[in-house]
């Protein structure tokens, strides 16, 4: 077998993975707005707390896979998708800072849960943008180099991918939740996840009719390799996710909490294999194939061994940390929040002064935000202006500057 198509087989296997198991953890936050009780939002982000940052390797397995295996398709991609890229990056770090402030601060609990819910919506909606994208095709030009204009990714079949990827998320978040809750929280997510699919269900086929009938909602380069909406893959599509939705609505309520997941993630894997009908034998539709984007078939050589050790490794941790973290949560296992005032300063011994005291200083959370993008910005800024020497110098002060005003002074 060609060695393009094997490493493709790889970046496609670490795409549904994410889309599994990230997707979920996702699917939580997304649901975290219909939540009111703080118990029971304590209980879903517990639920994922332990395991949620592995999930997210498999992201970083796909961008290696893209830039090491395909660099042209790579080069393509980043110019085209930098924006729905960057904030969706820009959601994950949001989403992993609300996570741990959440967990350590007091009085400002409700607005992490926010910033959390933000962070994974906006994350999901930038996934089915790029997704969207890619179903559509990418115009380039003779040389593969993309041509649209920089807002050229919006566009109605693109904002619906997305939206569909939201409540795809939302659905397997509450497959999840019934597998790990129980009692009230429980139920609620019984009842959500039946919900979810009735609206699930018009909304795959408005995708299904609309991209084949409707002009607003028809691809702007064509629908690549599933040219009509009764080719063999649409119907396959078609009746195994109706069938699949139907067995997680009648099953939600069973005993066997394990099924409702199973199923979904099976539905996921479905539809990622009718997506590939339709890109095959495109990386990049309507012009870029898996054999123009690859690299030399020694590198992909290379890269495909290297993934030989590097799947099994990240599998074997995904088993472990998922067996160790087996079985129910709830409110309880969430550490609990030391208030301000239940912190004493005791006297401790610095430079041999014993009447020395530690202060923490307490910044209000929209201001290290606000100090850390300006960090950020402060970076680049330095970087594109001084030069490599002067930069280096410059974010070493702003380091120092930083780790003084949020770590610890004398007192």
């Amino acid at each position: 077998m060609d060695i393009h198509i094997l490493w493709a087989g790889v970046v496609c296997f670490s795409a549904v993975m994410y889309t599994i198991f990230d997707g979920f953890d996702l699917g939580v936050g997304i649901l975290i707005p219909f939540v009111r009780d703080e118990e029971e939002r304590d209980t879903m982000v517990e639920s994922i707390t332990p395991i949620w940052d592995g999930n997210e390797t498999w992201l970083i397995l796909m961008g290696v896979g893209l830039f090491g295996g395909f660099p042209r398709a790579y080069s393509v991609l980043l110019p085209a998708l930098y924006i729905p890229l960057i904030l969706m990056l820009l959601s994950l770090i949001l989403r992993g800072v609300a996570m741990e402030f959440r967990f350590m601060s007091a009085t400002r609990k409700t607005s992490w849960d926010a910033a959390f819910a933000l962070g994974s919506v906006l994350a999901a909606f930038c996934q089915g943008m790029i997704l969207g994208n890619l179903m559509e095709g990418l115009k380039l030009d003779k040389n593969f180099n993309h041509v649209n204009s920089t807002f050229g990714f919006i566009n109605p079949f693109t904002i619906l991918i997305g939206f569909s990827l939201i409540v795809s998320y939302a659905l397997i978040g509450t497959t999840w939740l019934n597998l790990k809750t129980t009692g009230a929280i429980q139920y609620r997510f019984k009842r959500y996840a039946r919900r979810i699919i009735v609206f699930l269900v018009p909304l795959f086929m408005v995708i299904f009719w609309g991209r084949f009938n409707w002009s607003v909602f028809a691809p702007l380069n064509g629908a690549y390799g599933i040219r009509s909406i009764f080719s063999v893959a649409s119907v396959v599509w078609c009746v195994l996710s109706l069938v699949l939705m139907a067995g997680i609505y009648r099953s939600i309520n069973a005993r066997r909490e394990r099924i409702p997941f199973f199923l979904n993630m099976l539905m996921t894997v479905v539809s990622a294999l009718y997506i590939v009908s339709g890109f095959w034998p495109y990386i990049i539709p309507p012009d870029l194939t898996i054999f123009d984007a690859g690299s030399p078939a020694y590198g992909n050589t290379i890269l495909l061994v290297s993934s030989f050790i590097v799947i099994p490794v990240i599998l074997a941790y995904l088993i472990y940390s998922y067996t160790v973290f087996r079985g129910k949560v709830n409110a309880r296992d969430y550490e609990p929040v030391l208030h301000d005032e239940d912190i004493a300063l005791e006297p401790v011994r610095l430079n041999d002064h014993k009447d020395t005291l530690i202060r923490q200083l307490n910044l209000s959370w929209p201001l290290r935000i606000i100090i850390s993008v300006a960090g950020i910005l402060f970076f680049f800024a330095a970087i594109g202006c001084l030069g490599d020497g002067p930069a280096l110098w410059s974010i070493g002060i702003f380091i120092m500057v930083f780790s003084f005003a949020c770590l610890r002074y004398r007192h």
